[in-house]
């Protein structure tokens, strides 16, 4: 009986150690090329159960943008050397035939042009320049579906004299022509940025809590110290407001652009768990220290949503701009925490109250919940949308703020209620659900947060 058990469990673990074999992402590219080609192999499967899926969105995007568009040349290569032609599926994702043929890699082309050129929002593209090359990972890669959990091997291949960084593992001291980096899963590859190219300058900012770096690229000079310094003073102040810094490290991703055309926009920047990416017009004036509220708040969110987060947000639906409820809460939380609790911008709240007051009815009329799942697909395409869901999240925050520091006597505030939304999610290790936010938040602060909480969620206008 013992043999046999020992022999079961022997089988039990080499299936595990098979199943659990890293996923193999190749990238290749020559400078001065238009397009980028990345291979992923894998262990064998059937031809008929592969689809090969391209992102339409990312966590905190709240948009869909069609990255297949900018997918040419798909091939699946069977064992056997055969090669099989990727064919465009109902949805964002390739196929490769009803065959029984053995499949263990494809590989793919991105044209990086082409997503600039039509990707008007310069925070959703990649970028191709003669001395740079700024990929964000939901731009080019794609995955196995079934595969996205795998721990992941990713080689990256260019000139030799180009060096290569990606925020994955910041270093000033970079690797030339090829590097390769060992990732988590799926979700961590793709939130990443990688920077490669003699164009990109790296520095490290002493003196921060975690190693935190500055890596840009800037067609024409500007001032890395002084947007390290910036980022300094926001980490520092984001500390000494939570108590704690939960990344690892961190990066400030900056291009500084020539625009490609009138028509392109360079305002918006975007949050990573480990980093913030920005984009600016070189043709307007750029002072790092006007940057503060703005690395402040995207810095931030490394707390929350990265860290803390409803449902929708994680785990993340690739092929769809999932249908996020707490949106509100995603960016008015930290609005609120970032301009009014730790910059004490009191001249913010009026702003945020403008905005309800301006909005037309067609948001004025729609609940919390409801103007979020609006703003799921079109935050920033009608920027109406983001800037009351915001306004609204900040201004519900700042009415619990007056509850709990006038129920404790200002022993609590609402610092605490988003400490015991990060807490909940570090021990519950899931999304919390839309009904389950008022009751953390009350039991945290120890005050009956409810009557705030059920204002806030009816319409503005009845």
């Amino acid at each position: 009986m013992k043999k046999i058990t020992l022999h079961f469990l022997l089988i039990i673990c080499f299936n595990i150690s098979f199943a659990q074999n890293p996923i193999g992402y190749t990238l290749d590219y020559t400078p001065g090329s238009d397009k980028i080609n990345i291979e992923l192999e894998f262990d064998t499967l059937n031809a008929d159960s592969i689809k090969l899926i391209i992102p339409r969105s990312a966590p905190g995007t709240y948009i869909l943008t069609n990255y297949l568009a900018f997918i040419d040349d798909v091939v699946g290569y069977t064992t056997t050397g055969k090669q099989l032609s990727g064919m465009i599926g109902d949805g964002s994702f390739f196929t490769f035939g009803d065959s029984n043929d053995l499949l263990n890699k494809v590989s793919y082309t991105v044209d990086i042009q082409k997503m600039e050129i039509d990707l008007l929002d310069a925070s959703t593209s990649s970028k191709a320049r003669k001395d740079y090359l700024g990929l964000l990972g939901y731009s080019v890669f794609g995955f196995i579906e079934g595969l996205e959990a795998e721990a992941i091997n990713l080689t990256i291949n260019t000139d030799p004299s180009w060096p290569i960084f990606s925020t994955l593992r910041p270093d000033t001291d970079r690797q030339y022509g090829t590097d390769s980096f060992e990732v988590e899963n799926y979700a961590v590859l793709v939130d990443a940025q990688y920077l490669m190219g003699e164009g990109v300058l790296v520095i490290r900012v002493e003196e921060a809590q975690i190693p935190l770096f500055v890596a840009a690229y800037a067609a024409t000079t500007n001032d890395l110290e002084g947007i390290g310094n910036t980022g300094l003073l926001s980490l520092q102040k984001l500390a000494y407001y939570f108590g704690y810094v939960p990344m690892p490290h961190y990066t400030l991703v900056y291009e500084f652009l020539k625009p490609i055309s009138a028509r392109h926009d360079y305002g918006f920047n975007m949050e990573h768990l480990n980093s913030m990416t920005a984009h600016r017009d070189i043709t307007q004036e750029y002072n790092p220290s006007r940057d503060l509220g703005t690395i402040l708040h995207h810095m931030g969110h490394s707390w929350m949503p990265l860290r803390s987060y409803g449902e929708g947000y994680r785990p993340f639906a690739w092929q769809v701009a999932p249908l996020i409820e707490t949106i509100w809460l995603n960016e008015g939380f930290i609005w609120y925490a970032s301009f009014q609790n730790i910059l004490e911008n009191d001249g913010i709240l009026n702003w945020w109250k403008s905005n309800l007051d301006t909005a037309p009815d067609f948001i004025k009329t729609k609940t919390l919940k409801e103007l979020s799942l609006l703003g799921s697909t079109q935050y920033a395409s009608d920027f109406r949308i983001g800037k009351n869901l915001f306004s609204r999240g900040a201004l519900l925050a700042h009415d619990l703020d007056v509850l709990i520091q006038k129920e404790t006597k200002g022993e609590k505030s609402f610092k605490d209620a988003m400490l015991g939304l990060l807490k909940w999610t570090e021990t519950n290790k899931r999304a919390f659900k839309y009904h389950e936010i008022e009751p953390i938040m009350s039991e945290s602060t120890g005050v009956d947060l409810s009557e705030v909480w059920d204002k806030w969620q009816r319409p503005i206008k009845h």
